[in-house]
């Protein structure tokens, strides 16, 4: 078996096409974070909104890259919208190249989290956790400006793992 090839019993993929996959999935939900008008494509004024739901969340890092940039390098076709195919092929090129280097860690993965003793207990605390106007600090249903700040945040790290790899930030060929 080779280093770039998971095998089973059932199914072989090497990391070219488990990559591929991978960004395909990626794009499929990032698509349905950020594509708010539902038509199947990102314009920029939804990467703009995604942009500045991510500012007012907290979650923006500072980053040379504009969404100006970042759609300019996300629409390959210049038509002025990105398809669900342009965004997997741009999370395919900044995925890495090859699978992980070295071994795994010794020992094996890490234990998960021990299992809750008891649910009533469980329910207690959330319901000590309530603040005083009613709402509860332990909600962990994610919004829709969270979960669009979250693919925008995903889509800038790739564009800056381009930039690394490419030696440049800028994704323009025209002169």
């Amino acid at each position: 078996m080779s280093v770039s090839s998971v095998s089973s019993s059932a199914s072989t993929i090497d990391f070219t096409e488990f990559r591929k996959k991978m960004a395909d999935r990626m794009a499929e939900r990032m698509m349905k974070d950020l594509d708010s008008d539902g038509d199947g494509a990102l314009s920029k004024a939804e990467l703009t909104k995604a942009s500045q739901a991510a500012t007012s969340s907290g979650n923006s890092t500072s980053s040379s890259t504009s969404v100006d940039d970042l759609f300019k390098a996300l629409d390959t076709d210049g038509d002025g919208s990105v398809t669900k195919t342009e965004l997997s092929a741009f999370m395919e090129k900044a995925a890495p190249s090859g699978p992980p280097k070295g071994a795994p860690p010794a020992g094996g993965p890490p234990p998960g989290p021990p299992p809750d003793a008891d649910a009533s207990d469980s329910s207690a605390k959330t319901a000590s956790a309530s603040s005083t106007d009613g709402t509860s600090s332990t909600d962990t249903t994610i919004s829709t400006e969270q979960r669009m700040a979250a693919a925008f945040q995903q889509l800038m790290a790739a564009m800056e793992r381009l930039g690394a790899s490419t030696g440049s930030s800028s994704t323009d060929t025209s002169g």
